[in-house]
């Protein structure tokens, strides 16, 4: 079944009613249907066919929805960029996706044309804007008439997606349209959406989060999907109110942002019923001032990019509780493991493993990565967690992010949560920092609101923390690096603080 399907039958049952909301124009099922036929019959004239690679490089515009369509109605494979990536990470996934075909807007067209003839594969660009030797947007038309639908089998790949590469060069995870199926109804059986539903996507659409619960969500269900291209804190949370949003999609950084504004008390969030957050996991310090200054229990769930997009969540009407992500999805198998593979008891830590209909294909041309990662139908995560006696997930850590300190294992989380318990501190992050006497050591870099000295941050922990816990490196930073989706990046303090040991 080609996913793509979803458009048409919401088409046939809700014509009228809008689909998308962008710069308060909206936009009916209707019309993006007849948007999206047109521009695959034109595509298909500039040779875009059956599975073809195909990439689509855009901000958040109702453009990305109808590019996005009309490529799988296509049966080609989308491979989505972040517009502001650069010539090396444009040329490296262009060229180790083979895509024949991109579709780029004015964001990244320059980086594009840098990149040109570094790329191995590439036949046609396509802008937004126009540019010499490019082919427009606007030319790519054709009779809505001519359009047809290219069957897809369930295991038929639809989309190529990179990961963020922290461990390495981006790998590129085959999702097939079984996978997305699968992973759409059951989100939208999870967040009990109805047609009268109102989404806000200020996440970025090239990330599968934002695309799979915003549009796709929309799409399936017949609801709206209010698109927004930029988060500024003061501007987003407005348009929640007064947009009478009931689903917000966010990520830590961004409930972070929320509460430290002065408006959050004075707004009416009272149609505002889910909010939920990816990503990244959320503070329970962080989680406890969104509920009590919006009122909305913060929705937290688990995911990665080989599993389409979740793997566990609250299911509706659920108690939550704080700290844990919830349960694994109905259909998916998980357990926790051992180095060996082999199943600790209740309570334990462990690596979190899954297999499920939302478990990616592989990665593309990488098959010992491939091999590394499935066994025996089973996707190791590489993410450390527990499941407590009632099936409960609570996510640890990172497996690669794990401090040793004299022998000690230390788990990051662990101690960000108690500096996000400090008043002072807006932001942190806790990495390992080489040192000659233990090994590594507990390094931390945070943001604060006004001020506030290493002394008191390193007595406040040892109040809360073992002695070996106890960040005994602190860095002061304006601001903490970030992906295009709001998550806190720690490759980069890694490298800062391998400058500091030195």
């Amino acid at each position: 079944m080609n996913i793509a399907h979803f458009l048409l039958n919401s088409t046939k049952s809700r014509p009228k009613h809008p689909v998308v909301v962008f710069r308060e124009e909206p936009i009916s099922f209707e019309k993006l249907t007849l948007l999206v036929k047109e521009k695959a019959v034109g595509l298909r004239k500039y040779g875009i066919k059956n599975n073809d690679h195909v990439a689509l490089m855009m901000g958040n515009k109702p453009e990305y929805a109808i590019a996005y369509f009309a490529l799988l109605s296509l049966g080609a494979t989308v491979i989505p960029i972040n517009p502001l990536f650069k010539v090396n990470e444009i040329t490296y996934i262009l060229n180790d996706s083979d895509a024949v075909a991109l579709i780029v807007d004015e964001i990244g067209i320059q980086e594009v044309l840098k990149s040109r003839e570094k790329l191995q594969s590439m036949q046609t660009i396509i802008s937004l804007q126009p540019s010499e030797a490019i082919v427009p947007w606007s030319d790519v038309r054709g009779e809505p008439a001519d359009y047809f639908l290219e069957p897809k089998q369930l295991d038929e790949i639809a989309q190529i997606i990179y990961t963020s590469g922290t461990t390495g060069k981006p790998k590129g995870a085959l999702i097939t349209h079984g996978n997305i199926a699968w992973m759409t109804e059951t989100a939208a059986k999870m967040l009990e959406l109805t047609a009268e539903d109102r989404i806000l996507v200020v996440l970025p659409l090239f990330h599968a989060y934002a695309k799979l619960q915003g549009l796709l969500n929309a799409v399936f269900k017949g609801c709206t999907m209010y698109l927004e291209e930029r988060f500024i804190p003061d501007v987003i949370l407005k348009r929640i109110a007064d947009y009478k949003i009931s689903i917000f999609l966010g990520v830590p950084t961004m409930y972070t942002m929320f509460i430290n504004l002065p408006q959050i008390k004075e707004l009416d969030f009272s149609h505002l019923r889910t909010a939920g957050c990816g990503g990244a996991t959320l503070p329970v310090e962080i989680v406890e001032r969104v509920n009590a200054a919006m009122g909305v229990d913060i929705g937290e769930g688990y995911g990665q990019t080989e599993s389409t997009v979740m793997i566990s969540c609250f299911p509706p009407n659920s108690e939550k509780v704080h700290g844990s992500v919830g349960y694994p999805l109905p259909g998916i198998d998980l357990k926790i493991v051992d180095p060996s593979g082999q199943e600790v008891p209740v309570g334990e830590v462990g690596e979190i493993i899954f297999r499920g209909p939302n478990a990616m294909k592989g990665y593309y041309k990488k098959e010992y990565e491939t091999e590394e990662t499935i066994k025996d139908g089973w996707v190791y995560t590489g993410d450390l967690g527990k499941q407590d006696e009632k099936g409960l997930l609570y996510i640890v850590d990172r497996k690669k992010d794990i401090i040793i300190r004299g022998g000690y294992n230390i788990y990051p989380r662990e101690v960000e949560e108690v500096l996000y318990t400090h008043p002072q501190i807006v932001e942190c992050a806790v990495v390992g920092e080489s040192d000659p006497t233990f090994g590594e050591e507990v390094a931390a870099y945070i943001v604060v609101k006004e001020s506030a000295t290493e002394e008191e941050i390193m007595a406040y922990c040892k109040e809360k923390l073992a002695h070996y816990k106890i960040p005994r490196k602190i860095y002061f930073l304006e601001s903490l690096p970030k992906n295009a989706t709001g998550k806190i990046l720690k490759a980069p303090l890694k490298k800062k603080t391998n400058v500091n040991a030195q």
